[in-house]
């Protein structure tokens, strides 16, 4: 969802950047580039043994949560150009279309909510659903057995690494999407890797089979 479906990446730099500053703690790029793809709660687990915070992953979770929302509800966070031909296009022939998101299930339901793209996904899952958050593959396993989907037969398009890391690792095809919004990420184990949206068509995944 993040980075593919909504620009949000930018704002959920910002405001870690904030978040951080406030708790006086150093994280370097490099670091920070690490965590795209998993769950903050991972993201909080890791950050609070290496810096010893206070704070549960819990709370600072649920911390950075609320200023996440009211960013949306602002307007700050926008669709990724192409996102919505494209949900529309595989919704309209029939395919079944998911959300597989490291972002907790309440803010899944919200941007949906928000974006007005609830119609479109019948089947969704969030990080908070499962125990252990990409790199490792059981978000996409649990996505194809919540569709009833044969994973042999499922594309997942990613922006991260780790998120291309775990599609792989659940035997699913793959479209790394190289957007300039998510930063460096290695992308290369993907089948595909694309520019922009516009760029998956029939004729590109048809190549992939």
């Amino acid at each position: 969802m993040d980075g593919v479906i909504i620009n949000s990446e930018p704002v959920h730099q910002q405001l870690e950047t904030e978040i951080f500053k406030e708790l006086g703690l150093n994280i370097t790029a490099e670091e920070r580039a690490t965590f795209i793809g998993t769950s903050a709660v991972d993201m909080w687990t890791i950050i609070g043994k290496r810096h010893r915070l206070l704070k549960s992953p819990e709370e600072m979770l649920r911390y950075g949560r609320e200023k996440y929302w009211k960013d949306l509800e602002d307007g700050k966070v926008s669709l990724m150009h192409g996102a919505l031909d494209l949900i529309k296009y595989v919704h309209e022939n029939k395919f079944t279309v998911q959300v597989a998101s490291s972002a907790t299930r309440p803010t899944v339901d919200k941007v949906l909510e928000h974006f007005h793209l609830e119609k479109y996904f019948k089947y969704r899952i969030g990080g908070d659903e499962v125990s252990k958050s990409k790199p490792e593959p059981e978000i996409f396993i649990k996505a194809a057995q919540q569709s009833g989907s044969d994973m042999k037969k499922c594309l997942v398009i990613e922006d991260s690494s780790n998120g291309v890391i775990a599609a792989k690792a659940a035997g699913m095809f793959c479209v790394g999407y190289a957007s300039s919004h998510t930063g460096i990420q290695d992308l290369s184990m993907a089948d595909l890797v694309v520019q922009n949206l516009y760029e998956i068509t029939p004729e590109a995944i048809s190549l992939l089979s």
